[in-house]
């Protein structure tokens, strides 16, 4: 702490956040206590009711952008409460953080869900590649030929975009463009698993209030970023494997998980080649604008950003925080890969800006059936988790079945 770059005053302020002598709302009831954490950001709650700094507020700003896509201003220190964040032990409120939260989150396959993908495609089709166990699948060898065949129950096809879909007595009729051709295919049960702003834009017959329910889920930009270094010294030299930069473009710059799965295998040796994992969020955070209105703008400059501007902000970033431990960009990076998601996570909803009923009035309304076609995917569950994705695939076609 003592080498932690802010005023000795701020210095003070977040070990009294951490030690929770004090409880900054005394006097208000559990129930009060609750619903003021709900309506109130983590920053307002920090610099509003706890007395901290502008600069303590900094300190904390950048930590939820991974995981909601938005900074200490437009999260709800209810939600920061559950995620273990400092400040509300002295609340003395039933219950503390979340324990699901606290479980390390390393667990995934090495190319992310695409195995998920790869395994359910598999048990789907078989034949389409070799294996039958989660371990076999990582390198695995896919026939893509296999996939869109007239002679087996399930077919695939791939490189085709929906752009139409509407009821046809009582069938539904589906276009699609492939290799720049439309084409038209009709069925009794369908399911329409595609982002919710995109619905009403191929389902125009839907009711105006699905249409404008579906709008809601204004998705989250974020941008992954691997880097290749040639080796991982400067990581050892430092005694870090994660560095944080609330503040920073880069919030979040990592050591790979230490993933071994399939023949893959993490490195170990300080000296081997090793992945950084560098997290950037855009957005317009402090200055007042909601969670959507947010996310809107990172879209765009997330779309506005080139190749060279990603690299200038790695090697800037990577330089000032491992330069210390011995880092050159110029001379250790070996290679880059931006992967960039303007429309990434699902929408989930806020308190700060969501009506309470959110799950009725906005996630039943827009996943609701229209004839012979029922909607799914993550958004209709109001989260990006996997389990979400296959939570409504389940109830989608239960719908079509029932």
């Amino acid at each position: 702490m003592s080498a932690f770059p802010i005023a000795e005053a701020s210095k003070a302020q977040i070990v009294a956040l951490y030690s929770g002598a004090v409880d900054p709302l005394a006097g208000k009831s559990v129930d009060e206590k609750r619903e003021l954490l709900k309506r109130t950001s983590y920053r307002d709650y920090l610099t509003k009711i706890c007395g901290c700094s502008e600069e303590v507020a900094n300190c904390f700003q950048g930590r939820p952008l991974g995981f909601f896509g938005l900074g200490s201003d437009a999260v709800p220190a209810a939600e920061a409460r559950d995620l273990g964040y400092p400040g509300f032990a002295g609340l003395k409120l039933p219950g503390g953080a979340n324990a699901a939260w606290q479980e390390p989150y390393i667990y995934h396959f090495p190319d992310g869900n695409a195995s998920i993908a790869r395994l359910l495609v598999r048990s789907l089709i078989p034949g389409v590649a070799p294996g039958n166990t989660m371990d076999d699948v990582v390198s695995a060898t896919f026939d893509y030929g296999v996939l869109d065949r007239s002679d087996q129950p399930v077919r695939i096809r791939l490189d085709s975009t929906c752009v139409h879909v509407a009821r046809k007595g009582d069938k539904a009729q589906v276009a699609y463009v492939r290799d720049g051709a439309l084409h038209r295919v009709e069925a009794h049960h369908t399911v329409l698993a595609c982002f919710h702003m995109m619905i009403p834009h191929i389902a125009p017959e839907l009711p105006v209030p699905q249409r404008a329910a579906l709008a809601k889920n204004v998705k989250t930009p974020i941008c992954y970023t691997n880097v290749l270094v040639r080796n991982w010294q400067a990581f050892k030299n430092l005694k870090v494997s994660s560095i944080l930069a609330p503040m920073g473009f880069h919030h979040q710059v990592s050591l790979d998980f230490p993933v071994s799965l399939g023949g893959i295998h993490h490195p170990r040796d300080p000296a081997e080649p090793m992945l950084l994992h560098l997290v950037h969020v855009p957005g317009a955070p402090n200055q007042g604008l909601d969670a959507r209105a947010q996310f809107r703008i990172g879209q765009g400059k997330l779309y506005a950003m080139t190749f060279a501007d990603f690299e200038d902000r790695i090697r800037d970033d990577l330089d000032r925080m491992l330069g210390p431990g011995g880092f050159s960009a110029g001379r250790d990076i070996a290679a880059i890969t931006v992967n960039r998601w303007p429309h990434g996570y699902s929408y989930v909803a806020n308190s700060l800006y969501d009506p309470d009923d959110y799950e009725e009035t906005v996630l039943t309304l827009a996943r609701r059936r229209f004839g012979p076609v029922v909607i799914a995917n993550t958004d209709a569950g109001g989260d990006a988790w996997v389990h979400y994705a296959i939570d409504q695939a389940d109830r989608a076609v239960n719908e079509l079945l029932g």
